[in-house]
């Protein structure tokens, strides 16, 4: 079942492939140059290519801060809801890309409150933080995707995971750094640390 699929897949991009360049070849279809791709929305933070995105020192596990990209967007922290949702001064609810935290309220699960907290503590009210979309903008819910880095450089997504206050979730096509927090949820839970200790 699974290698139909995947056969059905293949051919379904090969199909796309021949038809995109018969498109072109005949002008039913132009593809736009470089100088056509439209900038990132303001204040979104385009995800970072090439050198923004490898050129940062990361350590032997991977699991290092990457540097700020240039092209980070701003904002201000309004209301932290749990580990892993937001709120910014600007309207945006936000779910922090890469990761996901145990729920808390009716739902509550083991580590939800530790996890809820050490966000406050990381991100108060009044927080400046840098923005980082990836590929998809937004959840099916309308919440920004978006990873946040704090002014002294720290990723906020990736320090919860390196500290055991969250798991690494990667869905594509939001692929950013999902080397790094792989690694980060591999130490963590090899050094049992937050809820891979307590839960």
């Amino acid at each position: 079942m699974k290698t139909g699929r995947n056969l059905i897949a293949v051919l379904l991009v090969v199909a796309l492939a021949v038809l995109l360049y018969v498109g072109t070849q005949v002008g039913w279809l132009t593809l736009p140059d470089a100088s056509d791709v439209p900038a990132a929305p303001a204040g979104q933070g385009a995800p970072p290519t090439g050198d923004d995105a490898q050129a940062d020192g990361a350590t032997a596990d991977g699991a290092s801060d990457p540097a700020v990209p240039a092209g980070a967007g701003e904002a201000w922290v309004e209301y932290v809801h749990d580990g892993d949702t937001l709120f910014l001064t600007d309207g945006r609810k936000v779910r922090l890309l890469g990761i996901d935290t145990p729920e808390v309220g009716d739902h509550a699960e083991c580590y939800g409150d530790v996890a809820r907290e050490r966000l406050r503590a990381l991100l108060p009210e009044g927080t400046h933080v840098r923005t980082v979309a990836d590929v998809q903008a937004l959840d099916q819910y309308g919440r920004s995707l978006l990873f946040l880095f704090t002014d002294d450089g720290a990723l906020v997504n990736l320090g919860l995971i390196r500290d055991g206050y969250a798991e690494a979730v990667v869905l594509e096509p939001n692929v950013l750094w999902a080397d790094r927090v792989e690694a980060a949820e591999d130490a963590a839970q090899a050094a049992v640390l937050g809820m891979w200790g307590a839960c």
